[in-house]
């Protein structure tokens, strides 16, 4: 893993913080991506490192969890961010 990786993993465990214990659902996860600039990016680049992050902080259990994912562009803000709802899935099993 790269440097930049490592500290990715990083910043999102400092986001999250550890939980007393990961989630065992299935799970919905809506992603709001807010970009730092207005550069074309693909937005789908951003969720394997996401995903990845959120199972090191012990978020769930594995992201193989994950039924839905819904991501949407928002505006541009200063250094870029993400904003993350993670709700139990509902949908047919």
């Amino acid at each position: 893993m790269t440097a930049e990786g490592k500290s990715y993993k990083a910043a999102v465990l400092q986001c999250v913080g550890r939980r007393p214990s990961p989630i065992a659902d299935r799970v919905a996860i809506a992603i709001n991506v807010y970009p730092p600039d207005r550069r074309a990016r693909d937005i789908d680049n951003l969720l394997k490192a996401l995903l990845d992050a959120l199972t090191n902080a012990g978020v769930w259990v594995d992201d193989e969890q994950v039924d839905r994912i819904e991501i949407e562009r928002r505006e541009v803000v200063k250094g870029g961010a993400l904003m993350v709802l993670i709700s139990r899935y509902e949908g047919a099993t």
